[in-house]
This record gives C-alpha cells, structure tokens and sequence, in this order.
C-alpha cells in the first residue's frame, strides 16, 4: 500500500465546503477589473460595486466543466506530461530575486544564471518542466517588460520540455501566448502553465486578472493558487485559512470556466503561517505540511488537479536546517499526490534566493520522497518465503536469483548522499555541496540545445526584433 497524507476526515472536508459557500455568499471577493465583474455578473454572481458575491447553486454548476486531467504540452511531444491523476510533475523553482554561491555569498540574480538555470535544469531528468520565472533577473538597461520577454523567448529557446507561463499583467501574458503560438506553430492544446495569485484576504488585482482572462481565452493552463500567512493575510486557524483560501481558489476557478469552459485550471496553494516573533512568512513550520495535505484532498473532493508544496525553507543557506525544513516539505508533498510541483527544488530564505547547489541537493530529497510514496508492495513474490526456506538461519541473500530481480526497483540509490567509511581527511562539512557543485557545472559543460526548426528561430527573432526593437541575446 503507498502511503498517503490525509489530515481531514470526509466530514470535515464537507464542513470547511459549507463554511466556503457561507463565505462566498455573505462576504464575497473582490474583483478589480471591470470585464471579469461583467462576466460574472451574466454568469449568475450578484456584484455590487467590485465586491462579487457567489450563490450555492453556482459553484457546481460551474466547477464540473474544469477536467480532472489535462495535457501539458512540450515543443518535443515526447516530453509532454499530464497533470492530474497518478503521477506527480516536478516544476523548477520560480521568483527568486538573489542567487546563492557555493560560499554562501548572495547576489542579485543575472541574465547568466537565467541561462544556466534553463541549461541544468533541461538536463535533469527529475524536472518535468521548465522556464517561467526561475530567477527574477536584473538585466542593466533593459527594461521589465522586455526581461519578462527575454525570459520567455529563452526558455523556448534552450529547452523543448513544457514551459511555465508568466502572468504579471496583460502585456508579460500576451507575450507568453504570442511566443508559444510561433513555437508550436498553430499546434493546438495546453502549451503553457500559468499561475494567478489572489491577494489575501480575497482580492484578485487587476494584473492578475488580465492574465487570467488571456490565458482562459486562449485555452491554457491556469493555477490558481492563495499564498497567505496564517496570523497575517488568514486567519490564525489553519481550518480558517483552508476556508478563506478555498474560497479565493473557488472564485477564481469560477471566472475561469465563465470565460472558456474546459480551462485547463489546477487547485493549487502555497499558504502557511506567519513566525510569531517576526511576522514574516515560515516555509520550513510543519503547519505548511498539514496544510499540503488539507489542500490535496479538498482538490481530489473538487475532482481537480492539485498544487502545492515543494523543497521549501526559511534558511539562508544549504545548511541542516534547509535539508531538514525541505525533507519535510517535499515528503508531505509527494504523499499528499500533488499533481503539480513548483519551488520543487533550489528554493532558500522563504522564496527569496536560490542556491544551485541546493537544487541538485532537493533533486536528492525528491527522489527519496518518491521512493517513500511508492510504499510496499506485499505478493507472494516480494514475501520471499521460499528465499527465507533455501537460506535458512545464517545464510545470506546477495547470490540470489530473487536479489537480482528486485534490488533496482526495491531500493532507492542516492547519488549524492555519502554512505561510504568515514575517512579521516574528508571534509564531510563540505562534501554534499561540492558533489552538487559539481553535478550542475558538469550539466552545463555537456548541454546540447534541442534546436528548433529554423524556420521558427527566425521568426521569434524578427518578433522580438518588431517587438523592442533590438535582437534578443540568446547566447
């Protein structure tokens, strides 16, 4: 049996179901933009002013058009993954602002580790994705508009897995599409995958509804995903938060069908507490991790893909506190059977910094987490009885026949982690990070760019050319 997170009872799930619609019909969420209140309003919510207010009747009339399940789409079709259903899909990090060093020295992010990131990252064979926000780098001259741009012509660019859409207003949305309609030249379905965040306590702003309209009209993939902080943004409960959270999520995921039923929209959250003493958001508490396993199920109850969770932490540097915090984290995340990932590995300080190091380190933790979520499997075969009979007391497995068949899918095998004797002249405060080290400059030596045809190379070109007005650097 594979183990699986669940801390509410169906009971409860109905309970925190009941409290949402009690809170979507009496306080209702605020809205700021003028053609999601219009559409709303013809779609049976009552709006006065831009606060919009949810009839019972309307949530399931509208919800059951979301599909349980849908295919995100890669340039090379091999590499397209479902989201939804059994498996889990790991996304890269996303909005850091600093990067991290190998001596723990933090920096502003640059073009460079964009490029970087999008080379290691396509190389791994634990990231099912790749582009979006990975670093939010500051690019001398160049203005915000074009780097959201640049960004999303460069992830095209270095990598044919599926790409993660950026949605910080109309224009950084419309650009997504626009290079995503040239690279798939026309070829229908969900090529991109969106994240829209609601401001809490129940507020969607205007930027993140341009971005929710154009990616629903275009038919592409939208999470729709609350990062509150319990205490602060949500109330201090945590079933008051899944409340507050579960109605923002709802309300979203209405508007979204209201615009093009058949939206491709995951149930996703990243919400947790606020630290008392300093009143900024804690990744590494444990209340993250219940709340993981809160959001997967009211998801499953919705009959929706799920968000949530990641190699997450409040430390400030690949330290036992980040292996500890991240363990955590991922673990819950893989056993609450999270249909989609993101911040899943490199992530430090509370979103702020990413360590290379660390991603290759969470690459670790990941793996470990899905080896525990597979659990055991009980047969007759894996019961070994007959194994047990011929060797008898004293005897040993490793000749085995029965060995031979089952070590590679029974145990997990750590690249990294040391399980070697102790030798005296190892610095083992050291060694982890310099075998990630390591890993992720011997990616980048080895990449090979998964070209596109030239044909479309050129027209990305002249459309960032006629867009800016200056070529893109892509080297």
């Amino acid at each position: 049996m594979n183990p699986l997170v669940e801390v509410l009872s169906r009971q409860e799930i109905e309970i925190i179901q009941a409290s949402t619609v009690e809170v979507l019909e009496s306080v209702g969420v605020e809205f700021h933009h003028d053609e999601a209140l219009a559409i709303l309003r013809s779609g049976g919510a009552r709006v006065e002013g831009s606060r919009v207010y949810f009839p019972q009747a309307l949530l399931p009339q509208v919800l059951e058009k979301a599909p349980e399940r849908f295919l995100l789409e890669a340039r090379n079709p091999e590499r397209s993954v479902w989201i939804g259903g059994p498996s889990t899909v790991f996304a890269p990090p996303a909005g850091c602002v600093y990067v991290q060093d190998l001596d723990a020295v933090r920096r502003q992010a640059e073009q460079r580790d964009y490029f970087n990131l999008l080379r290691i990252i396509h190389q791994s064979s634990y990231f099912d994705t790749n582009g979006g926000g990975l670093v939010m780098p500051e690019i001398p001259g160049v203005s915000e508009q074009e780097t959201f741009a640049w960004m999303v012509l460069a992830g095209c660019w270095y990598s044919d897995k599926p790409q993660m859409g950026l949605t910080m207003g109309g224009d950084i949305a419309q650009t997504s599409l626009e290079v995503s309609e040239i690279v798939f030249q026309g070829r229908p379905g969900c090529r991109l995958l969106g994240t829209v965040n609601p401001d809490s306590p129940l507020i969607y702003s205007e930027k993140m509804l341009e971005s929710l309209l154009l990616y629903a009209r275009a038919g592409q993939g939208l999470i729709l995903a609350p990062c509150s902080m319990a205490m602060a943004t949500s109330p201090t409960t945590l079933a008051g938060t899944l409340v507050q959270n579960n109605a923002e999520i709802l309300a979203g995921i209405v508007l979204s069908q209201l615009i093009n039923p058949g939206t491709p929209v995951v149930y996703g959250n990243t919400s947790t507490i606020s630290d008392m003493k300093t009143m900024s958001i804690a990744l590494g508490a444990p209340e993250l991790a219940l709340l993981v396993g809160a959001v997967n199920q009211l998801a499953r109850y919705y009959k929706l893909p799920s968000r949530s969770g990641g190699a997450l932490t409040d430390a400030k540097t690949a330290d036992f506190q980040a292996g500890m915090e991240s363990m955590l984290s991922m673990v819950s995340t893989v056993a609450a059977q999270t249909s989609v990932v993101l911040h899943s590995a490199g992530i430090l300080d509370s979103f702020l910094t990413l360590s290379l190091e660390k991603l290759v380190l969470d690459e670790e933790i990941g793996g470990m987490a899905r080896r525990f979520s597979q659990g055991l499997t009980i047969n007759q075969d894996t019961l070994a009885v007959a194994e047990i009979r011929s060797r008898g007391p004293g005897g040993h497995f490793l000749d085995t026949n029965h060995t031979l068949n089952h070590f590679r899918q029974e145990f997990w095998n750590p690249r990294l982690c040391d399980r070697q004797p102790y030798a005296p002249k190892r610095d083992y405060q050291r060694l982890l990070l310099e075998r990630s080290h390591k890993v992720w400059q011997d990616r980048i030596a080895c990449y090979v760019r998964p070209a596109l045809p030239e044909g479309v190379e050129q027209e990305l070109r002249h459309y960032y050319r006629h867009k800016f007005g200056v070529e893109p650097e892509l080297t």
